[in-house]
């Protein structure tokens, strides 16, 4: 492993950051700045720039010899990227990422601890959306729209949007795009893997573009709109409102986000095949079938159950059944009511939706319905296979054979879940959190889902929890993300024994 090839791919991705970082001196600028708020935006945006400069021109030379001669790292990909490395750069990146986004959010007061502003962070980055804000109301626009625009970042990944725009990651690219994407299979849009990353952007950005036209449109302001089209379609979650959605109090703006929360918690494989003209392919898609099947039928539990609620109105019930349910698939975490107040039996099914997730390919969280479909159908091979020993059943996703390795590592990751599930919520439980509480606190962080239960619902926060719950929940966080192998392969002992 060659530490200064590490260094040149990290300089990139600081470079990368502090660019988009640079938008929020902007906001400064336009508004009437509190004393001292551009400078500390400029001085954040200096520091990451000149550290991922200093990284990368470091990073661009490596010893060439024992004479001390030097030769410069090819960008053509000539030096192809290894598996480890490929791991560290990764993680390094996300890892990194946190630690310079969490500056600004803390020096410019919009958190208080250095501790806070890393859970900000973590959960903007890795689309979460737990917050520990109290007035969310009262912060700078150059800090709620950073906030909103890591969440846009993380929400494709950073690692994809380098491949995408830059040419450094040669054919190592592959190996960052299979470390970062999401789900079981990374099936390629484009022969070529930096076309992929370049088609997914774009595809994203324009679906980002598309919902700021509309609520535009519907009549929400150009700072809001821009922020919740960012953070929708990354289905991250934060809001400029402490209210989130429910603080426009417009049915046409809740239904539209539901709608594109849905549409960004799909495979983004899938609108390639549009865009080429293959629709059949959506046609037979089982990953999007179930998609949709488990949003209809979850929404119509929860309409029903709050007829009570809304005093028998079923449209009103409807509204925020449609939106509740989207939002917690998607694992966006919106809220346009407070479903803490809701039946236990609907508080449950949002657990299990969380769990659940959304498709494989896409930008939201949880455990994936493309592995869940797996884990069905090999569960049942194995009941068939208890009737007929002698009979030799493979597991399918849809008309699609299913590899055996592709089983295995999804069962595997079904097994960390769970454990790293128990695990989060016996040690939130010995902090002092209830255990229906610490059981949903390690949920949503664990799947990238939002808000909680109780006091860390949609109406609270989680500034309540102790500082080692916070740095807990953002571990879980990163590990969710990352798709949990990224993360634990690199804190494996026999990792670092290799060379």
């Amino acid at each position: 492993m060659n530490p200064r090839r590490l260094l040149f791919y990290l300089g990139i991705v600081l470079g990368v950051l502090g660019g988009f970082m640079a938008t929020s001196v902007l906001w400064t600028l336009l508004d009437s700045p509190r004393p001292g708020s551009t400078k500390v935006w400029s001085l954040c945006v200096a520091v990451t720039l000149g550290c991922g400069l200093v990284a990368y021109l470091v990073g661009r030379r490596q010893e060439a010899g024992s004479r001390g001669d030097s030769v410069e790292v090819s960008l053509d990909g000539a030096h192809e990227l290894t598996r480890r490395e490929a791991l560290v750069i990764v993680c390094l990146s996300w890892v990194t990422c946190i630690l310079f986004a969490a500056l600004p959010l803390w020096l410019d007061g919009m958190v208080t601890s250095p501790i806070d502003a890393l859970f900000e962070a973590t959960s903007g980055i890795t689309t979460t959306g737990s917050t520990v804000l109290t007035d969310i109301e009262s912060n700078s626009r150059a800090a709620l729209w950073w906030r909103s625009m890591i969440q846009w970042l993380g929400g494709m990944g950073i690692i994809v949007l380098f491949i995408a725009i830059l040419p450094q990651a040669g054919s190592g690219g592959r190996r960052l795009f299979e470390s970062e994407a999401p789900g079981p299979t990374k099936d390629q849009l484009r022969p070529r893997i930096r076309e992929t990353g370049l088609t997914l952007w774009k595809i994203y950005a324009g679906m980002t573009l598309v919902l700021l036209v509309i609520l535009l449109l519907e009549g929400m302001g150009g700072f809001d709109a821009a922020c919740h089209a960012m953070t929708t379609i990354a289905t991250a979650g934060f809001s400029t409102r402490a209210d989130s959605i429910g603080a426009f109090n417009s049915p046409l703006i809740e239904m539209t986000i539901a709608l594109f929360m849905l549409l960004a918690g799909v495979n983004f494989g899938i609108y390639f095949a549009l865009q080429s003209g293959r629709g059949l392919r959506v046609l037979r898609d089982r990953e999007l079938a179930a998609y949709l099947v488990i949003f209809g039928v979850a929404t119509t539990i929860v309409a029903f159950s709050l007829l009570g609620r809304s005093d028998g109105d079923v449209l009103e019930a409807l509204r925020h059944a449609v939106f509740q349910v989207a939002a917690t698939v998607s694992t966006t975490g919106y809220s346009s009511d407070d479903f803490n107040v809701y039946p236990n039996h609907c508080r449950a099914l949002f657990l299990l939706l969380m769990f659940v997730g959304a498709m494989g390919g896409s930008t939201g969280g949880g455990f994936k319905i493309s592995r869940l479909l797996i884990i069905v159908s090999t569960a049942f091979q194995e009941v068939r296979h208890g009737l007929h020993p002698k009979a030799v059943f493979s597991t399918r996703l849809g008309s699609r054979l299913v590899d055996d390795r592709v089983v295995a590592a999804v069962t595997g990751v079904f097994v960390i879940a769970v454990a790293a599930l128990v695990l989060g919520t016996l040690a939130l439980a010995a902090m002092g959190l209830d255990i229906e509480t610490a059981l949903a606190a390690s949920m949503t962080a664990l799947f990238n889902g939002g808000p909680a239960l109780n006091e860390l619902g949609p109406a609270g926060n989680f500034s309540s929890v102790p500082d080692a719950g916070k740095l807990l929940l953002s571990g879980l966080m990163l590990l969710g993300r990352l798709e949990f192998y990224t993360v634990l392969a690199v804190l494996l002992p026999e990792f670092w024994r290799h060379r």
